[in-house]
């Protein structure tokens, strides 16, 4: 009898996702790196969502993402509405087991990404951290390393889980948990980093710091102390609105005792990607943490009169469910 755990739709095995806002002249080098890693291209998944740029960003991004990532893609969103915004966009767009975000700027040095996906192997989510032992940071000034000491000592009196760096851009996750984080995420900017290790704790998943080499960048956008200050603002709002836990609907599949696979097979073409797959003892649930349940009737709809032979009903599940599945 077959247990819970997830099933992909993607060929891919990592998604690695790119927030971007004017930076035609940061990206190149964080693009170029990315190309000469470890990896076969086809492999990863690089999605890069452009926040709004008025500059060459989403085209210089295509050019690359053609040249040398067949599985890759530009999201472009027609104004800017925020770093937390654009990676909720991004993490819902990605398909392969493993997400990775990091900031444009190329700012966590990328061996980062080795420990990180090796992390996963016992963790829900890997964090990068600038201030546990092993890490090692250049140019930064002793105003931002106060402020970003203060920040996080701030966010841990205000929660329970003990991230001593949730600020830093680089973050791996286990692809499952960051379409289910992310879907229940609210905040638009930068308060999006705490918010999402805080829905995590608080709902049983694991999460592991781990050193990275951090280089100031020329250019950056943020404020230092403006900033800190509107997005330790937001996540109180964000504490303050923290209501009851949170359900994520979908369509469960009844198995109709066909040949094992291709059930799973015809499923995985017929629905969009970006959905969350999960195999079960006797059906197969297809989560769709942004789709409401009147559209979620309307694709059983069309699912039936595909697959006339196929039962299915609405099924939901739970932040904390989702963190106790096999992967």
């Amino acid at each position: 009898m077959r247990q819970n755990e997830y099933i992909f739709n993607s060929s891919a095995k990592l998604s690695i996702v790119l927030p971007a806002f004017n930076e035609e002249r940061r990206l190149p080098p964080l693009l170029d790196a990315l190309c000469a890693i470890n990896h076969d291209p086809k492999d990863i998944e690089l999605i890069v969502v452009d926040d709004g740029s008025t500059d060459g960003t989403s085209l210089i991004c295509q050019q690359i993402i053609n040249d040398f990532f067949p599985n890759g893609k530009v999201i472009t969103k027609p104004k800017n509405t925020g770093k937390g915004s654009a990676l909720r966009t991004g993490v819902a767009a990605a398909n392969a087991p493993i997400i990775i975000t990091m900031d444009a700027d190329m700012a966590t040095d990328l061996s980062a990404m080795e420990p990180a996906i090796k992390g996963l192997q016992t963790h829900h989510i890997v964090v990068g951290s600038r201030s546990i032992e092993g890490s090692q940071t250049q140019g930064i000034t002793s105003t931002r390393r106060f402020v970003t000491i203060g920040f996080s000592f701030l966010l841990r009196l205000l929660t329970r889980h003990r991230i001593s760096d949730t600020q830093c851009g680089f973050k791996a996750y286990k692809s499952p948990v960051a379409k289910i984080l992310f879907s229940s995420s609210r905040v638009k900017g930068f308060a999006q980093d705490a918010e999402i290790l805080d829905l995590a704790y608080r709902h049983n998943f694991s999460i592991l710091e781990i050193p990275v080499r951090w280089t100031s960048i020329p250019g950056s956008k943020v404020n230092l102390i403006r900033d800190s200050i509107s997005s330790f603002l937001e996540f109180i709002r964000y504490r303050l609105s923290t209501g009851k836990t949170k359900r994520i609907d979908g369509l469960s599949i009844l198995d109709n005792e066909s040949e094992e696979g291709i059930v799973e097979s015809e499923i995985l073409r017929f629905f969009p990607p970006g959905n969350i797959y999960i195999r079960c003892q006797s059906t197969t649930d297809i989560m769709m943490p942004e789709v409401g349940r009147d559209e979620i009737k309307k694709i059983a709809k069309a699912f039936h009169r595909k697959y006339p032979d196929w039962e299915t009903c609405i099924c939901s599940r739970t932040l904390s469910d989702l963190s106790s599945i096999k992967y």
